[in-house]
């Protein structure tokens, strides 16, 4: 029964430990943290304001005849998924691009080897952006580790890799087609900006590691991180143990914590 009762006492200080280290505080890295979380939000808002049809502008009689079974239209613009046709403005007798306008899906058999390439990369860098921007929102409430900030930079890079893959787009077959030409439209501007984002983001991860500021802590709180038992103090080196004072406004007298090294 001792042995039982001892095992659960372990048990809950372990997990009033685990809790502890993730006890939620304002900006424990300071503001610098701020910088990268909002600079990744920034980036992931720019594949958000897409609709899906306004990547590139796409003019060619061929291959709009093939996406739009039509020959009447000077230009369309396409998309990675769906695509828009223009309207003609009698009053202006010219023909524009109305934004309001509902998406198209394309006919079956357009998508080429370098057309799901695009898309898979689109995808897929949509959910590491996204991913990563509310990761880094944790750091404003909780301490990283070195490890865990430098990894939010490693998702960073990827995810800004991923992004530039949908410009494979440009090299699909109603692109390429002789007679037809593919300039940047809205979407694709857009994604080249969210890819610079996403690179200052994780520089900015990268070469600057803010160190989190230490948590004071108050004499029964301090008590849980004491070795339980001599033996335990004895094994302990020298180095390892630091005394740090500090005057609590709730206190009268100055206490002593220990910080492990």
């Amino acid at each position: 029964f001792s042995t039982k009762c001892s095992s659960n006492e372990e048990m809950t200080k372990q997990s009033s430990n685990f809790l502890h280290h993730f006890d939620c505080r304002q900006l424990p890295h300071g503001f610098y943290s701020l910088i990268p979380t909002i600079l990744s939000t920034m980036a992931f808002w720019t594949s958000c304001v897409q609709d899906g049809c306004d990547f590139a502008r796409l003019e060619g009689e061929e291959s709009i005849e093939r996406i739009s079974s039509s020959d009447v239209f000077p230009f369309v613009e396409a998309g990675i998924s769906q695509y828009r046709v223009p309207l003609f403005y009698a009053t202006e007798n010219e023909w524009k691009m109305a934004f309001t306008g509902q998406c198209q899906d394309y006919p079956s058999g357009t998508f080429d080897f370098w057309w799901n390439i695009a898309k898979f990369s689109a995808v897929i860098s949509d959910i590491f952006g996204g991913s990563l921007c509310l990761f880094l929102w944790f750091s404003t409430c909780m301490a990283f580790s070195i490890r865990t900030w430098r990894l939010c930079a490693v998702e960073a890079i990827f995810a800004a890799f991923l992004r530039s893959g949908s410009f494979l787009f440009f090299f699909t077959s109603i692109c390429k087609t002789e007679g037809n030409t593919c300039s940047y439209a809205f979407g694709s501007q857009v994604d080249l900006f969210g890819i610079v984002l996403l690179i200052l983001t994780g520089s900015s991860i990268l070469f600057h590691y803010p160190d989190p500021k230490l948590r004071r802590l108050r004499e029964e709180d301090m008590m849980q991180y004491l070795p339980d038992t001599d033996r335990d103090m004895d094994s302990l080196e020298p180095k390892q143990i630091v005394m740090m004072p500090f005057q609590d406004e709730d206190m009268e007298d100055d206490v002593s914590y220990l910080k492990t090294m």
